[in-house]
């Protein structure tokens, strides 16, 4: 028979369930064998679901660690779930960090090789506290201050809006015995000092101190919520880059600009560690900094280009640009990050042609080619009675500097530019209504624009 604290806890729990619409239809809990793993198990299967455990066994403290791992075995044996132990071996200067992104890693494979729906870990309204006072004494911003999320991703943190204490009251109320870890009482681990000594000391300052220091960070970790999403509503895709205009950042309050840059940089790399608040200011000086092209390069393979006050633009690694020459042949076309689509035609369309994804041209001058612009490729613009450097042309119509050493051009026969793309249309290679046969081209998809 389940007592009042047991009742009390599971109903909190199931709370924390539904507030954050936790899928537990096929969980995979990862259990230590401590107090808050050992009652997430029993508190998911007193709700109603059979969890898959997986138990990690890093071999650090000898017999203590062969214990742990068949104290889970012998756990699930009595609560009649399936478990899975893996032994992972960790080293370097920081053990901890390095155990914890292996048991994450193997988590997550397990979970795609048998279909898991969520993985679930026991972390605490304490574990919150913990984080965000440590993070607080980094330095760290809205993100750090934001603590554990609930779920992210294919990760769930049933326990998160329950304390440390009431595990233990849980825990005692059903008889349930668990492990105790001998180097969580270590105080050369920072997270163990604070855990220790500086929440035990807040707590005896102002009663509760945990749960509060984890509430705040809840109400935080909404605002960061609203600021993201605003941020990343301002965010615009051009082929593998993401930029955003520079009239709209300067439009939006400090904070939010930081923001923008931040989930540009998450757009590129999910996951990845948050820019510093130092990058962030660079990359908005350059913003503002003026006219012209600049560029900078941050961690990950990232480039940053501010062009020429019009937006700042990311995008990850060097854009191929391609060698040599392509003679275009009838249907679609890739040239570099470009695509486009070839078709002979008996007759001009003009409404189409006016469009500067598409080009008529004579197809008496081809066969046709593409290639990237050279220094010293020239044009007739259509209608404009002189020869201009496609260069010029390029820079006239604001092509920012770094794309323009990328773009491509229409060749004839001849090697005489007949076509910018998304650009001018030389003279000598337009199409009249008159004319018998024409080469259609379209841009379907480009790197600009």
């Amino acid at each position: 028979m389940f007592g009042m604290e047991t009742s009390s806890f599971s109903a909190g729990v199931g709370r924390t369930i539904r507030r954050y619409g936790m899928d537990l239809s096929r969980p995979l809990a990862m259990v230590s064998g401590g107090p808050d793993s050992v009652a997430l198990l029993c508190v998911i299967a007193e709700i109603g679901e059979r969890p898959f455990v997986l138990h990690v066994d890093y071999g650090l403290r000898g017999e203590e660690s062969r214990g742990d791992a068949e104290f889970v075995r012998g756990l699930c044996g009595e609560m009649g779930l399936d478990c899975e132990v893996r032994s992972l071996r960790v080293g370097g200067s920081n053990l901890q960090e390095e155990a914890r992104k292996g048991r994450y890693r193997i988590a997550e494979e397990l979970a795609a090789e048998r279909g898991f729906s969520t993985i679930v870990t026991g972390h605490t309204a304490d574990d919150v506290a913990e984080t965000v006072l440590m993070n607080l004494a980094r330095g760290a911003g809205t993100r750090g201050l934001s603590g554990i999320p609930p779920v992210r991703g294919r990760l769930a943190r049933p326990l998160i809006e329950m304390r440390r204490s009431e595990v233990l009251r849980y825990l005692e109320d059903l008889g349930q015995p668990f492990r105790t870890d001998s180097s969580n009482l270590v105080p050369k681990y920072a997270r163990n000092r604070v855990r220790l000594e500086v929440l035990p000391v807040l707590e005896e300052l102002y009663p509760g101190a945990g749960g509060n220091v984890a509430r705040a960070a809840g109400l935080l970790r909404e605002d960061l919520e609203t600021l993201e999403s605003l941020a990343a509503g301002a965010l615009r895709w051009r082929g593998d880059e993401v930029f955003v205009p520079v009239d709209e950042l300067r439009a939006m309050p400090l904070a939010l600009r930081r923001y923008v840059v931040r989930e540009a940089y998450f757009a590129l790399l999910p996951g990845a560690f948050p820019l510093g608040l130092e990058a962030v200011e660079d990359l908005l000086k350059l913003v503002f900094r003026g006219e012209g092209t600049r560029k900078l390069h941050l961690p990950g393979g990232v480039t940053a280009v501010a062009r020429s006050g019009e937006e700042l633009a990311l995008y990850r690694g060097r854009y191929p640009v391609p060698a040599g020459e392509q003679v275009l042949l009838p249907g679609r076309q890739e040239f570099g990050r470009w695509e486009l689509t070839v078709s002979e035609m008996a007759e001009l369309d003009a409404r189409e042609a006016a469009r500067p994804e598409v080009a008529y041209l004579d197809a008496s001058l081809g066969p046709y080619r593409v290639r990237t612009v050279r220094e010293g490729d020239t044009i007739r613009p259509l209608g404009l009675g002189g020869t201009k450097k496609v260069y010029k042309a390029m820079k006239d119509r604001k092509v920012p500097k770094d794309v323009r050493v990328r773009m491509p051009v229409v060749v004839d026969r001849h090697g005489k530019v007949a076509w910018v793309p998304l650009g001018e249309l030389d003279e000598g290679h337009k199409v009249d209504e008159e004319m018998k046969q024409a080469v259609r081209l379209e841009v379907l998809r480009s790197a600009w624009r």
